[in-house]
């Protein structure tokens, strides 16, 4: 009886933990989100792995070919930082024929006038963005919206929302000390994203907030009140949206959350992507350039403590299960070969021995 008990004794220990663990319902949510510093390292390592000197050879020539400076500055920083050896020369003769002062003169004037015609993100940044994100920005979205309406033409209305949070935002800059200045940030970006055409049509889908035109004049003489002009759990979604790229924008630079916006297909997208960009800082862009926004996202989440040590108690209950049927079904099968084959050679008791006859001598 103490050898049957101590031949169970691992298995009742096993099904007894692994009921305890499904008890906790630890499956329930498996995969929970990664820390910053987990989230840093993981992101690290797999750009290490996957930007050999062959693919960046390949990104840089790719560059080149479409006059990407941005891009190009991007993957020489690259190569250098993993002492990848690749040869630069061409990107080198690209950039400095981009970057002469007649030359940023004069594109910095285009984009200006034409934030589509901007050759680079980072003039970009330097000659359009000061004033989309500034009150005056809003005040002109409002305006060119107001002419649309009046001459009865389509509208944007995600442009009339993200102006009319906004100048919600920058009131709130002056009351609250600057709390409301990240928000006022990612309004700015989405609708200089709306107008260069990188905000991406599930994005643009998502965020579009209802106007009720009726009160719209009211609004802009400061009669109506904002949740007259508009619903306000939209416009709350859109803010959320808006802050989440203003942490973006805090974590790396104006031009990089201008390129990382192309990501973004909704709410959820921009606040995982929020989350990147603070646990990478500045390396956000190169991260997301040499694994892709798949795998980059999937790094964000983990399979929890709880979930892999249920798995492991499930995956050794089955084990010792198969190992006790399997050791009894052999048992049971060999005692059953031992039995027939003694039934088939052993004397039958009560009977007399049979003899050979003895053949007469010759």
């Amino acid at each position: 009886m103490i050898l049957r008990l101590l031949r169970v004794l691992p298995l009742t220990v096993t099904v007894t933990a692994t009921v305890w663990a499904l008890s906790t319902n630890p499956l329930a949510r498996p995969f929970v989100d990664r820390a910053a510093d987990d989230l840093r390292i993981a992101l690290e390592r797999k750009v290490s792995r996957a930007a050999t000197s062959d693919w960046i050879e390949g990104a840089l020539a790719d560059a080149v070919a479409t006059r990407d400076v941005d891009r190009a500055r991007m993957l020489m920083d690259l190569s250098a930082d993993l002492n990848r050896p690749v040869d630069t020369r061409s990107a080198e003769t690209m950039i400095d024929a981009r970057s002469g002062w007649a030359a940023r003169v004069a594109d910095c004037a285009a984009c200006m006038a034409d934030v589509s015609t901007c050759p680079t993100l980072t003039q970009l940044a330097s000659c359009a963005v000061p004033f989309e994100m500034s009150p005056l920005g809003d005040l002109n979205a409002l305006r060119r919206a107001g002419m649309a309406w009046a001459a009865d033409e389509t509208v944007d209305e995600l442009d009339v929302g993200l102006a009319a949070i906004g100048l919600a935002a920058t009131g709130a800059v002056v009351v609250s000390g600057g709390s409301s200045v990240t928000v006022k940030a990612g309004t700015g970006l989405l609708r200089l994203a709306r107008r260069m055409g990188s905000l991406t049509p599930g994005l643009a889908r998502t965020m579009r907030v209802p106007i009720r035109w009726e009160a719209f004049p009211g609004y802009l003489r400061g009669s109506a009140r904002l949740e007259d002009m508009t619903d306000i759990a939209q416009l709350n979604r859109l803010t959320a949206t808006a802050a989440d790229l203003g942490r973006i924008r805090e974590a790396t630079t104006t031009a990089e959350t201008l390129r990382l916006v192309r990501l973004v297909d909704g709410p959820e997208d921009a606040a995982r992507l929020a989350r990147i960009a603070e646990a990478v800082g500045p390396k956000t862009t190169r991260t997301v350039a040499v694994l892709g926004k798949g795998r980059v996202f999937r790094a964000t989440i983990r399979l929890s403590r709880a979930a892999a040590g249920t798995l492991i108690l499930l995956w050794l209950t089955a084990i010792q299960l198969a190992i006790l049927l399997g050791t009894r079904a052999a048992a049971l099968l060999l005692h059953g070969f031992v039995r027939h084959d003694t039934g088939r050679t052993a004397p039958v008791p009560g009977a007399r021995p049979v003899r050979a006859p003895r053949l007469p001598p010759r």
